[in-house]
């Protein structure tokens, strides 16, 4: 019914679209693209299947998520409290578990032929993990879940955190393990235990660092953007002052009044090329020229230091369960609306 609503809409999806999800998915399993295929060949998944799979989950999520996007909103207020029960009913339970899960679906109204295919189906995906298929891509080519295309990755969560009908299975399994099927209402359920971890502290490196930034333009090319900012590296290394170069030449309009000073950073705050370039100078150090999708960049680390994101983390985690479970929440209730109305379009044609 999601699918029909969705491929009723505007919503579309383009191949570069497919293709992007495909090198995502093949790259979070470590593999390249056509290895990754090829993987899901030996699975029986062809190409042309697998495509239409990805194009009619993103389409479903588009729609869920331009529905749930109105409807799901987290307060402070509801993040506080949620801890606060969290440590109210935990104690000193400090264990968290990484799972995965597959989900076969079955119709709301199911028949018994409906239920036992699915079973079937289920049955032969514990069957491939046993002979040592890897869970990510059977989830990727087989579950109807809503995180299918993560590897049915649902990170890391508490019992307490857990849907009820897992916990009792995840309290007796070991890291490696997968469950046997796990049947409930909506299917057939599967999940793997990746592994465990203590609560411990979160420390993140922080940094403080700045930068001359030149954009490329119809008069300017890479080549003399580059010659420019080693002209400007050499004038630094020779004493001059780098605020002062960075107020008259950077083209970084927000920091550039403040001598390129971005201030302190946290990881992932900055693009990837940026940061993995930040990331490998040493204190005081300026680097040679580095090319982001912004232009060319002289980058100078100022001072690192380790801060601790434990509660940010656990504050950022509730939030997600929150975000989560009402979200799930409002689609169910927007499938029965869903379910109610095509009820009674299907009672006035007939």
């Amino acid at each position: 019914l999601q699918l029909q609503i969705a491929r009723r809409s505007a919503i579309k999806i383009s191949d570069a679209d497919i293709l992007d999800s495909i090198d995502r998915i093949a790259n979070a399993n470590k593999l390249s693209s056509e290895k990754f295929l090829a993987v899901l060949q030996k699975d029986g998944v062809t190409l042309k299947s697998f495509k239409k799979s990805i194009r009619d989950q993103m389409l479903v999520r588009r729609v869920q998520s331009s529905y749930v996007h109105h409807e799901v909103k987290v307060s402070e207020q509801e993040v506080a409290s949620f801890l606060k029960l969290l440590m109210q009913s935990q104690g000193d339970q400090s264990t968290e578990y990484r799972l995965g899960h597959i989900l076969i679906a079955t119709p709301e109204d199911a028949s018994p032929q409906q239920i036992e295919k699915a079973k079937k189906k289920a049955d032969r995906i514990i069957n491939s993990l046993n002979n040592g298929r890897k869970f990510s891509t059977l989830s990727i080519a087989q579950s109807d879940a809503n995180n299918a295309l993560e590897g049915g990755d649902l990170g890391w969560m508490k019992l307490a955190q857990m849907p009820s009908l897992l916990t009792p299975y995840v309290e007796k399994m070991e890291a490696g393990e997968h469950s046997t099927t796990i049947q409930s209402p909506s299917g057939f359920h599967i999940i793997k235990l990746f592994e465990t971890r203590g609560q411990q502290k979160v420390m993140v490196t922080k940094t403080h660092v700045r930068h001359i930034l030149l954009k490329i333009n119809a008069l300017v090319n890479d080549k003399i953007a580059q010659e420019r900012l080693l002209n400007i590296k050499e004038r630094l290394e020779n004493g001059e002052d780098f605020t002062l170069l960075a107020r008259t030449n950077s083209e970084d309009r927000g920091s550039a009044i403040s001598g390129g000073d971005l201030d302190w950073v946290q990881p992932g705050a900055l693009v990837p090329a940026f940061e993995t370039a930040m990331n490998a100078l040493e204190i005081n150090q300026i680097s040679l020229p580095v090319q982001t999708q912004f232009g060319w960049h002289l980058i100078q680390v100022l001072g690192r230091e380790q801060q601790d994101n434990t509660q940010l983390m656990r504050r950022s985690q509730a939030r997600s369960q929150l975000q989560k479970r009402k979200a799930d929440a409002a689609i169910e209730t927007w499938l029965t609306k869903l379910r109610d109305e095509a009820y009674v379009e299907y009672r006035l044609n007939n």
